[in-house]
């Protein structure tokens, strides 16, 4: 009836004529309707599997062995049956059954473990899952897949810790880079890379390594590994932004507020950090200019040895004002500029102001500086209205 309605109103203001109203209508007519299962039908499905699964759950202990894990396996494979006829027939929403499907096979994994009396601390239910979730996405291309497969991937990092290991990692980056590479939607980008990131930060216990600069090497490599691919660069590029700046407030917050002597400072990589971020702004400056904040983290490592945390802070206010002005000046948005300032004057705060200035004197000078960074714009835009006039 709306459809029939949508196309007399268009009739009525002369878009389109009687016979094309005729013509669609007798088309539409013909088109097969979606089933719906009734109301009452539904409800009593319901009641039924309760009373299946109360029944299972009642005379669980007493079931042998082998039969609870067919049992699970086989509401495994009676939910994905009743996906792929909920999909043929179009009957409901064939992802529900599915998802339920692959919540059964977590259940099968479980079940099994349980029954042998394996360890679950440290077992592979999280890595099952996160291949198997992957590979429901692979093949229906439906995005509740990859957020379950990116939680499940998560998962994996936490939960190996300090027992993950070189193979184990290596697998992790391997599916990692392959989930990037054959990503075409703006969330599986995303997913992949955080996790690409993730496993870079994994490999820090694996190797051992005591130094604190490795996020940083991290997000330099990710990053010069998403170069390779532009089209998926532009879709990644925020969420190093973040990372990048969340880095540098992070680096500014620990150093003053603990001097970070208990951590083993590295001159010579200090130096080859500082290095390797004035290489990133030369090259990103020429062909890939939106990026090169990123490279003013190269400094950080030498910024370390200063315990006074100034130089730290020196920096994080030259690149929250410049990426400020850079932004204005573009005629891009300004919000995550005005974050980023924002989140720089309470951490220095915190770090030097804490304890000796009143919190209303902190917010009157925070409220000065903005208002002078609305007045420099204004004034820009002005100007630049005056010149197009």
């Amino acid at each position: 009836m709306e459809l029939k309605h949508k196309l007399h109103s268009w009739q009525d203001e002369g878009l389109i004529d009687e016979s094309t109203v005729e013509k669609i209508l007798a088309f539409e007519s013909k088109q097969p309707k979606p089933l719906k299962l009734p109301l009452l039908m539904i409800i009593g499905l319901i009641f039924f599997s309760l009373a299946v699964f109360s029944f299972i759950a009642a005379n669980w202990q007493e079931m042998p062995d082998v039969l609870r894990i067919t049992l699970v396996l086989s509401v495994m494979w009676l939910f994905y049956i009743l996906g792929h006829f909920s999909e043929t027939k179009k009957i409901g929403h064939p992802i529900l059954f599915r998802l339920i499907g692959l919540a059964m096979f977590a259940a099968s994994i479980v079940v099994t473990v349980q029954t042998f009396h394996f360890s679950l601390f440290n077992s592979y239910l999280p890595w099952a899952i996160f291949i198997a979730a992957l590979g429901h996405y692979w093949y229906w291309r439906q995005f509740p897949y990859a957020i379950v497969a990116f939680m499940f991937g998560l998962q994996v990092l936490f939960t190996s810790g300090e027992n993950l290991g070189w193979f184990q990692w290596g697998a992790f980056l391997v599916v990692s880079v392959v989930w990037f590479y054959f990503s075409r939607t703006g969330i599986s980008i995303s997913f992949s890379w955080i996790l690409l990131f993730g496993a870079g930060l994994a490999l820090w216990p694996v190797v051992e390594y005591e130094n604190v600069l490795w996020p940083i090497w991290t997000l330099f490599a990710v990053v010069a590994f998403t170069l390779s691919f532009p089209e998926k660069e532009r879709i990644a590029r925020p969420f190093y932004m973040i990372i990048g700046g969340l880095q540098l407030l992070v680096y500014l917050a620990v150093l003053g507020e603990t001097q970070l002597s208990f951590i083993k400072m590295n001159v010579v990589e200090s130096i080859a950090l500082s290095i390797a971020g004035l290489v990133i702004l030369g090259f990103y400056y020429i062909r890939f200019k939106k990026i090169a904040w990123i490279s003013s983290l190269g400094l950080v490592g030498i910024l370390l040895y200063d315990t006074s945390a100034i130089g730290l802070a020196i920096l994080a206010e030259v690149v929250a004002l410049t990426y400020l002005v850079n932004e204005h000046r573009k005629d891009r948005s300004l919000a995550p500029g005005f974050v980023f300032f924002i989140l720089v004057q309470f951490v220095l705060y915190f770090i030097y102001a804490w304890g000796r200035m009143d919190v209303s004197l902190f917010f009157l000078i925070g409220a000065l500086l903005l208002f002078a960074l609305s007045g420099i714009a204004w004034r820009i835009n002005k100007k630049k209205a005056g010149v197009s006039s």
